[in-house]
């Protein structure tokens, strides 16, 4: 005889009925019965007297109050309840296994109009046969399930304890996972899950969070911004065409490119957004073979229109570098600082200064340097150089004030170092700009040091390939130099260009 399944009870009457106690300590925090009261007990009636059907039943309701249930527990320790992470994945991966086995819902026998005779007097055997097929495969997948979810160290508490062979005893289960393929199959397969069995866009944006994951590398916290953010986007797409059972070949181009103009008016933010929505197209074209569909998103960004539109960044002027170069050595924040320094002397990305780590800097070195690099706290940007760049007395006098942490692969700056790190530093150095010094210009953001290095070698006459090799930008010259010099200590002639560079006190025509 089968074990007993927890919270699982037959009436007297022959009905099942899915019972389980609310702990205590969560009862504050679980929905209230239906007079207001606090509920002690989880009863929910299945309906049904089969005991098959009353187990398809008991793992949907299970898995209803392992979802409460998580929730309080979040509650009852002062945490924000977290949305579970979507099973829309487990549910895809699902979808795909029972239509494999010929058990999907949609994959019943249909009987047409224009049935023949024959067929329609065929027709109940064909279903017959159907549902024996679909009820083996549920109870093959319940099994498994059990089996999978069975508290092996609990039970064998109650084995040493003797509760295990007492009358009644109910075989202990651990609590259910909603993103578990096999309990995805098995509410789909039962019904209690309701997918189509065609290819839909929740399918392809599985398919390229899944894909894209395994293809590209990024640090964990950057993982998880591109996936809460890519997410966001395809949701809110999804949503736009008519939910999660919209079908992939059921994509209207003209109704596509109209949400887009709608929803993003900027041609930059639409044409970003378009080409991840493209690539969820083409990354399924790309895997599955044989389902390809038309990419109405093909075509549909704009460059020009997005050239037309963006907000030329310019260099700093003279007095604006002299100004915001004064309160930066005046900032309070050690790291912001040193960051500020780094842009202004070296030209880099905030990320890249702010990703360092103190094997980085060599300030020790015959030639002090500092190395921009892939390491194991910031990946480069695609564009950008690995390089090594000399530093200046300013930058160098700022670091040997400050207290470096010890080990070598330790974040240069500890509180900068993360994704969000680098965006606080951004915005404490653009407040530099917009409040401290009063521009409201917005073409000078702190990313204008970057330009300002850039209009300051063309006007030193520094060579443009070295030039662009100290800023880290890719090209042909400075691909050759990187080819040539690596990360290694730089050569003494990118010290002279250095020297010259920062000697420049005018480097460029501006109109007000």
């Amino acid at each position: 005889m089968a074990p007993k399944i927890s919270y699982l009870f037959q009436s007297k009457t022959g009905f099942f009925e899915y019972r389980r106690r609310v702990p205590p300590s969560l009862q504050e925090h679980f929905p209230r019965s239906s007079k207001g009261k606090l509920l002690t007990e989880w009863k929910k009636a299945l309906d049904t007297k089969i005991e098959s059907v009353a187990q398809r039943r008991w793992a949907a309701e299970n898995e209803r109050f392992e979802a409460t249930k998580r929730k309080a527990e979040e509650l009852l320790h002062g945490e924000v309840p977290k949305t579970q992470p979507s099973n829309q994945s487990a549910i895809s991966s699902a979808k795909q296994m029972a239509v494999k086995y010929g058990v999907h819902p949609d994959q019943a026998p249909t009987l047409g109009v224009d049935a023949t005779d024959e067929e329609i007097q065929n027709f109940p055997q064909k279903i017959k046969e159907w549902k024996l097929k679909v009820r083996e495969h549920e109870e093959l997948l319940l099994d498994f399930i059990l089996d999978e979810y069975i508290d092996e160290e609990q039970r064998a508490k109650d084995y040493q304890s003797g509760r295990w062979g007492e009358y009644g005893y109910q075989t202990p289960y651990k609590p259910a996972d909603p993103n578990d393929p096999l309990i995805a199959q098995y509410l789909i397969v039962s019904g209690e899950t309701k997918v189509t069995s065609h290819a839909t866009w929740s399918d392809a944006a599985e398919l390229y969070i899944k894909t894209n994951k395994q293809e590209k590398i990024r640090l964990p916290d950057v993982e998880a911004k591109w996936e809460t953010k890519t997410r966001g986007l395809l949701k809110r797409f999804e949503k736009a065409m008519g939910g999660d059972n919209m079908r992939l070949e059921d994509l209207d181009r003209q109704t596509v490119k109209d949400w887009l103009w709608k929803t993003y008016p900027k041609a930059g933010t639409r044409n970003r957004y378009n080409n991840t929505l493209s690539a969820v197209v083409n990354c399924w074209n790309r895997e599955k073979k044989g389902q390809s569909i038309f990419n109405p998103f093909s075509g549909l960004s704009n460059k020009k229109r997005e050239k037309d539109e963006r907000e030329e960044r310019r260099s700093f002027k003279p007095e604006e570098l002299s100004e915001y170069l004064n309160n930066i050595i005046n900032i309070s924040d050690e790291e912001v600082k040193l960051i500020g320094l780094l842009m202004i002397y070296t030209g880099c990305r905030t990320s890249e200064a702010a990703g360092l780590q103190v094997r980085d800097l060599r300030i020790d070195s015959n030639m002090p340097h500092v190395v921009y690099r892939t390491n194991s706290i910031r990946r480069m940007e695609k564009s950008d150089l690995e390089r090594a760049v000399p530093l200046l007395s300013p930058v160098l006098d700022a670091f040997r004030s400050y207290k470096l942490p010890t080990a070598g692969d330790a974040p240069l700056f500890p509180r900068h170092y993360r994704k969000k790190g680098h965006e606080n530093a951004s915005a404490a150095l653009r407040n530099i700009v917009n409040n401290v010094m009063g521009i409201s210009d917005r073409a000078v953001v702190p990313y204008s040091a970057r330009h300002t290095l850039r209009d300051r070698s063309a006007a030193a006459r520094i060579d443009l390939a070295r030039a662009e090799y100290i800023m880290g930008h890719i090209s042909d010259g400075s691909s050759k130099i990187h080819k040539e010099y690596g990360t290694k200590t730089p050569p003494e002639i990118l010290f002279d260009d250095m020297t010259a560079i920062f000697a420049v006190s005018d480097w460029g025509f501006y109109e007000n």
